[in-house]
């Protein structure tokens, strides 16, 4: 199938509109779909689709940030205190690439996934509570925050978590992210929700606006090393992932919390099993 076939242009913007809208309903902007399937079906080099799905999730992180913020579920102080902790690991991963074997990392990974899919799962009940239930606390240093959202559609989120914690996850959490091309919201979003407590409509589109900054410092570094395939695969997949993210910003606004869990359930699972698998053989 060549580059300036009609078909494979047809199956770049479709694979970039599926990618793009579940990637964004799930908090988890859509490179754990592109990887795998550019390098199953297009045969594409590890490097190649880790820093072109990367680019891909910026663009994703991006579009679906604008529907997002205008819809007043995003936590703004969060998504950029993750951000902002997110960027080194993002920018130093794709150096790692190129002399890190990566087998039992992802080994690692793939049982850390389904692991969270299952804490998910059981913690599920809990998600959604949009009022502070039980007021964490802790030690000082912690820097527990109380957070009050107020959505456009009149619903009030009140929660409160540790942003000292939060932040150290988020600075492993972009390692992750542009070491393997995938954005790593699959495990932030999960993560808000079942040990800092976000409701899961808040933790999504905060998981995606925090993306969208630090994907963009990831992808500066895997171009430097020229990991990115700019034409064909990023501006076909590109294009489809710009109505995608619009799409899946917009279906996720009127998502249920626990539709968004079950959703997550399934994307870690499935993840994980891949990761798993390929690690092994």
């Amino acid at each position: 199938m060549g580059f300036g076939d009609p078909m494979t242009w047809l199956w770049f913007v479709l694979l970039g509109l599926g990618a793009g809208s579940y990637g964004v309903i799930v908090g988890a902007g859509g490179g754990f779909i592109i990887v795998p399937i550019l390098i199953t079906f297009f045969e594409y080099d590890s490097k190649i689709a880790a820093g072109t799905s990367l680019a891909l999730v910026a663009v994703n992180g991006i579009s679906g940030s604008i529907v997002y913020l205008r819809s007043g579920l995003v936590d703004r102080r969060s998504a950029l205190l993750f951000a902002a902790a997110a960027l080194p690991g993002s920018a130093l991963a794709p150096f790692a690439l190129k002399r890190v074997p990566g087998e039992g990392f992802m080994l690692a990974f793939g049982i850390l996934l389904l692991g969270l899919a299952l804490h998910t799962i059981l913690r599920r009940s809990d998600v959604e509570a949009p009022a502070e239930s039980s007021p964490a606390s802790g030690p000082a240093w912690l820097l527990f925050a109380g957070r009050r959202i107020r959505a456009d559609d009149g619903t009030e989120y009140r929660y409160r978590f540790s942003e000292t914690l939060a932040a150290l996850v988020n600075i492993v959490l972009g390692f992750i992210s542009s070491f393997f091309g995938v954005g790593a919201g699959f495990l932030r979003t999960p993560l808000l929700i079942a040990f800092f407590r976000f409701p899961a409509k808040i933790a999504a589109a905060t998981s995606i606006c925090a993306l969208a900054v630090y994907s963009t410092a990831g992808t500066g570094a895997h171009a430097s090393l020229s990991h990115v395939e700019w034409y064909p695969a990023f501006v076909g997949i590109g294009a489809g992932m710009i109505a995608g993210g619009q799409l899946g910003a917009r279906i996720g606004t009127r998502l249920k919390g626990p539709w968004i869990v079950r959703l997550l359930v399934l994307l870690l699972a499935a993840l994980g099993v891949r990761l798993i698998v390929e690690a092994l053989l």
